[in-house]
């Protein structure tokens, strides 16, 4: 075999493993997000009555002029594991103040989204789709950049 097939099957090579890696990752991905689908309620600890905001679903309307406000508070959001299904802009582009419409029957959970969220407004809203928890549109009152991780022990990114 001569140097330039080595380096062609070499490269096959190496693509074929990145991409059996990149197919299981993604395959992961998608385990995971069907299941924050199928539970869409937040995980909790019954030792030690801790909510966490793991495997929320939740959707996020920029209600402002601010652009790009939505997407940073989903990306917030993701880094204590809530799955943001939806970023759009709301209907209205003046609302000053941020509201947390969720299910009624996760209060305590709802709470901590807007403590983390940085939202004081919280609704209950029985409507919502089978696989969402929680929409978000957001306000001008709505802190940038958004407060700290509330409590290492009580939220687990």
């Amino acid at each position: 075999m001569n140097k330039r097939t080595q380096i062609i099957l070499g490269s096959v090579l190496g693509l074929l493993v990145i991409s059996v890696i990149a197919s299981a990752a993604l395959s992961n991905y998608r385990v995971n997000r069907i299941e924050a689908i199928l539970n869409p309620q937040p995980s909790a600890s019954v030792e030690d009555g801790v909510v966490t905001l793991d495997k929320m679903v939740v959707t996020i309307l920029n209600g402002t002029n601010r652009e790009g406000l939505s997407t940073r508070l989903g990306s917030r959001l993701e880094t204590f594991g809530v799955f943001v299904t939806k970023i759009d802009n709301y209907k209205k582009r003046n609302i000053e103040t941020s509201e947390l419409l969720y299910r009624p029957d996760a209060i305590e959970a709802a709470t901590k989204l807007a403590q983390v969220a940085g939202i004081q407004k919280l609704t209950p809203y029985p409507a919502f789709e089978a696989d969402e928890f929680a929409t978000i549109i957001t306000g001008y009152d709505l802190p940038e950049p958004f407060p700290e991780q509330i409590d290492s022990t009580s939220t687990q990114p």
